[in-house]
């Protein structure tokens, strides 16, 4: 067996994340939804045999990518070694270990090789429907939010579970690209196993755990090393926390201690979880933890294990990022993605030179548009729609862009042909970005209607849910920048109050606008560079009226 020192690791660590590139490919071009086709609201990883994540696609959600290093090791909690089978097929979608909400499906597959467990492939989609209450935001158990799947075999020995199928089909309100999309996971999954056993025959590896100790091991010193950068100490940072319906001041607490080569994120403080689908669970807490934690300390070496072996996450059970079940959890990423947020802030007090200003794509929105057809058949548009970023040390915050999610759109050419749902306008909203040396990332406007001619019930109203965000509080600037745009949504050009209800009913002779939070200013107005100003006078990112209120500027 190949020992850790003998191993060309320049040949064979981005060869493990080509094979997860080449699932996530498989995965795009056969999946059936735009969630994965055009959102890639996904991921792709490999596990050696004790279920440590060793490579990882760049292309992946970052929910996705940061729950996939606890969850190997909860499969094999379920699902001893000595107890899996070649052509089995494992599939997980319980919020509490998995990624937070039932609509994220894990589906595992075995790699053996010479008769022994060599590893696992790994990936996980965001479905368009599980069954339940349709993303509703009002749900307040997770009951509601569908189907709650624990690690199951959806293969055994080369056999489907055909009662777990059947159980899906009958669940679900698409089927045909529910069960679509789950079995390009299960195509992705081969193609994963197939490829790392080629490798494995390649290179006469018996065995993956010395490649793994050792990928793992330049990554985890790599975070060492950046984290041992910082001032030791301990930073604080807390923010109010959005939620649509509910007009109670609720809180997410961030104490940040760094000690030597080790970070401990500890959210004491954090308001008590609620009877709303925002709570989010530890897995999806602890990436958003991670993110900005590799962002700042460690930019370059590929995500894996050793990512998170540094880093320390506490907080108490019950609260808003560690619920308890059966809280409701499917908008999860209303708290979550304000974990990074909240990040971002703390390093502020450390690293001022490296982050970056609020960003209105955080969290970011995300809804759904249930409807029922002429015929009775329902549809469901899942949209996503981006703020602009936090200007940035030395740079503006960039335009309408998923950060740090790593998502995208779903274009409106690929809305307006799955459903009757047409999209008006898309544009950037002058004068949302915060003004500063730096200025904020420009938020959207996205402004919607059903078809009046499309395939739309006239008797029944088409509901709006999701979740939104930065509508109290607008995104923060820094060192003198200004505050970003705040969120809103109008129907039909009145404004929804932001303690509004998380559904809204529309017709199809209504308009639903968003407007969607630009990300705030980096550094004193003042100092912005003339030039840059006159380049956004004529790019029309800013009026003449804003230009002289913020900078003084006269053209």
């Amino acid at each position: 067996m190949s020992s850790a020192i003998d191993l060309p690791l320049d040949i064979l660590w981005p060869r493990l994340i080509a094979i997860a590139d080449e699932m996530a490919t498989t995965l795009i071009r056969t999946a059936f939804t735009h969630d994965v086709i055009e959102v890639h609201d996904m991921s792709t990883g490999l596990y050696d045999d004790r279920g440590f994540l060793i490579g990882q696609t760049w292309q992946g959600a970052v929910g996705h990518n940061g729950v996939m290093p606890v969850f190997g090791k909860s499969l094999l909690a379920a699902f001893p070694p000595d107890t899996i089978r070649p052509g089995d097929v494992f599939c997980c979608n319980d919020p509490w270990l998995a990624n937070g909400q039932t609509a994220d499906l894990f589906v595992t597959t075995p790699a053996f090789h010479d008769g022994r467990l060599l590893g696992f492939s790994v990936n996980s989609v965001h479905h368009m429907d599980i069954g339940g209450r349709k993303g509703s935001g009002l749900s307040e158990e997770v009951y509601e939010e569908g189907l709650i799947i624990p690690h199951m075999r959806l293969y055994k020995a080369g056999e489907p579970n055909a009662d777990l199928f059947t159980l899906l089909r009958r669940n679900v309100r698409f089927q045909e690209k529910v069960i679509g999309d789950i079995r390009a996971q299960i195509a992705a999954g081969h193609v994963g196993c197939e490829a790392l056993v080629a490798m494995a025959r390649d290179f006469r590896l018996a065995s993956l755990r010395p490649l793994a100790d050792t990928i793992i091991g330049r990554t985890e010193a790599g975070m060492r090393a950046g984290i041992a950068k910082l001032t030791d100490g301990v930073y604080q940072a807390a923010m109010p926390v959005e939620v649509e319906g509910i007009d109670q001041a609720l809180t997410i607490a961030l104490t940040l201690t760094i000690k030597g080569d080790q970070l401990n994120a500890d959210f004491t403080g954090t308001s008590a979880q609620v009877r709303r689908p925002v709570n989010c669970p530890i897995n999806f807490t602890r990436a958003f933890v991670a993110v900005p934690t590799k962002l700042i300390c460690d930019p370059t070496l590929p995500n894996n294990e050793g990512t998170y072996r540094p880093l320390g996450v506490t907080a108490p059970d019950g609260c808003l990022v560690n619920p308890t079940f059966p809280a409701a959890c499917f908008w999860r990423l209303s708290c979550g993605q304000l974990v990074g947020e909240l990040m971002f802030r703390c390093f502020s007090q450390i690293v001022p030179d490296r982050v970056p200003a609020d960003s209105g794509s955080v969290p970011t929105w995300q809804f759904y548009v249930n409807g029922v057809g002429r015929t009775g058949r329902a549809f469901a548009l899942h949209q996503h729609a981006f703020g602009g970023m936090g200007a940035r040390p030395g740079r503006d915050g960039l335009a309408s862009v998923a950060f740090p999610y790593n998502v995208r759109d779903v274009s409106a050419e690929w809305s307006e042909m799955e459903t009757p749902i047409l999209i008006e306008r898309r544009e950037l909203i002058t004068d949302s970005g915060g003004a500063g040396r730096w200025r904020g990332g420009l938020g959207e406007e996205l402004l919607i209607r059903a078809y009046t001619a499309g395939d739309v019930h006239p008797d029944l109203p088409l509901v709006l849910s999701g979740s939104a965000g930065r509508m109290r509080e607008p995104p923060r600037g820094v060192f003198g920048g200004k505050p970003g745009s705040y969120g809103g949504i109008e129907i039909n050009g009145r404004r929804l109050p932001p303690t509004s209800s998380p559904e809204a009913r529309f017709g199809t002779q209504d308009q639903v606008r968003f407007l969607i939070p630009g990300g705030g200013g980096y550094g004193d107005p003042g100092q912005r560079e003339l030039s840059a100003i006159a380049a956004d006078l004529r790019n029309g990112y800013i009026s003449p009226e804003a230009a002289r209120r913020e900078y003084g500027y006269e053209d």
